[in-house]
């Protein structure tokens, strides 16, 4: 368990405690054996916080000792405040034990908890020859708790899933980001091989047309061999570049300068497709830290690939916003979009479903924002219906 989760138990468990003494000390002063007591309620406060403490991560990370531990507090709290009067208190101690059930983030383990809480706040209530009691405040409250319990179960259920979808998203990164690696060293081996033999067919090529440039027909057939030898050779650049690892130069930076830079640069293709390009939220300053050109390069391949996504006379939106920390800048498209069946695979290496694209854009994005502590997310509402890619950088 993580120290942060420690933490959240360990201070729980003591605002817990110090209100069970302050109302014991409040109301339970001059009862009989009052003193022995509160050294009872102190020696519990003391175990419990040095069990927390102590006790290893895997032991406070198991259902049982979680919900033991509120149980231990609900049974503690029904005992020390049975010896108290008025114990209008009570349903207060009651709530606090059910609400930090939650902290458990299992739903099943929060009903547990709080079954037995409400269980214990109605056996509480019970005198003898009265089978159901019959106050009105006892019902509601009875009620109240039975609702947080049921609010706190969907919560802790919530928490559990969303926790669940985020580790599955960290090990599907993980797992790329290795693929990428072992694709690189690949890579490299094959370029170091084929390097040579084409640049030989280039060079031959190249020759035979000189020899036999008045044969329209076999210039035409040696002049698509050099371009095909200069595809290949491309094609071998993207594979390096996979799995490159990219000296950064990490530097304080305006991020609206590689957003800028990257606009320029795309306006050219923007503009033979009769695209419009627009932006927002580059009036403010953006800072943060890393590699200016790797962000543009980031940016650019975001860019290209809205453009490429687009149809004629369509528009492409860049927006910038910070908020918790994080610089968020969207390229947002009117074009092809993305199919729901293919957002968890469309920054895999390779994958595209563009007729002539190279599939290597944006897990080169990826891979850039990765570097900088960051990530490019997408969200598209369907085949057809737009895209929006944002990358995602910490703000410094």
């Amino acid at each position: 368990m993580p120290p942060k989760r420690r933490a959240v138990y360990f201070a729980f468990q003591g605002l817990l405690m110090s209100v069970i003494l302050l109302l014991f000390l409040y109301q339970g002063q001059g009862h009989v054996g009052w003193v022995s007591r509160l050294w009872l309620l102190l020696g519990y406060l003391a175990g419990t916080l040095t069990l927390i403490r102590l006790v290893p991560d895997a032991t406070l990370a198991r259902g049982w000792f979680q919900a033991g531990l509120f149980l231990g507090d609900a049974v503690l709290a029904t005992v020390i405040l049975s010896w108290i009067q008025p114990r209008t208190e009570l349903f207060l101690i009651y709530t606090l034990i059910v609400f930090g059930s939650a902290l458990t983030r299992s739903a099943k383990q929060s009903l547990v908890v709080a079954v037995v809480t409400i269980a214990l706040y109605f056996i509480h209530w019970w005198q003898p020859g009265a089978w159901i009691p019959q106050s009105p405040v006892f019902w509601l409250r009875f009620l109240f708790l039975v609702v947080s319990a049921a609010v706190l179960a969907i919560l802790a259920r919530d928490a559990q899933m969303a926790q669940d979808e985020d580790k599955r998203r960290y090990d599907e990164r993980l797992i790329q980001v290795e693929r990428l690696a072992t694709l690189g060293r690949v890579a490299a081996e094959v370029a170091h091989r084929i390097k040579g033999p084409l640049t030989t067919i280039a060079v031959n090529a190249e020759v035979a047309a000189h020899r036999h440039g008045g044969d329209k027909e076999t210039l035409k057939e040696l002049t698509q061999i050099g371009e095909e030898v200069q595809r290949c050779k491309e094609i071998l650049k993207n594979l390096l570049d996979l799995g490159r690892i990219e000296e950064m130069d990490v530097e304080a930076l305006d991020l609206r300068v590689p957003v800028e830079r990257a606009l320029t640069l795309i306006a050219a293709q923007a503009a033979d497709r009769r695209l419009r390009l627009e932006s927002a939220g580059l009036d403010r300053a953006m800072r943060t830290r890393g590699d200016e050109s790797l962000i543009q390069e980031a940016l650019y391949a975001l860019l290209q690939n809205a453009v490429e996504a687009s149809s004629r006379n369509g528009s492409i939106r860049v927006t910038a916003v910070t908020f918790g920390g994080r610089h968020r800048l969207s390229v947002a498209d009117d074009g092809a979009g993305v199919a729901r069946v293919d957002l968890e695979r469309i920054f895999q290496p390779f994958f595209t479903t563009k007729k002539d694209g190279s599939g290597l854009g944006l897990s080169a994005a990826l891979r850039i924002a990765q570097k900088h502590g960051g990530t490019v997310e997408v969200d598209s509402a369907g085949a057809g219906r737009g895209a929006t890619f944002t990358l995602v950088l910490p703000a410094a």
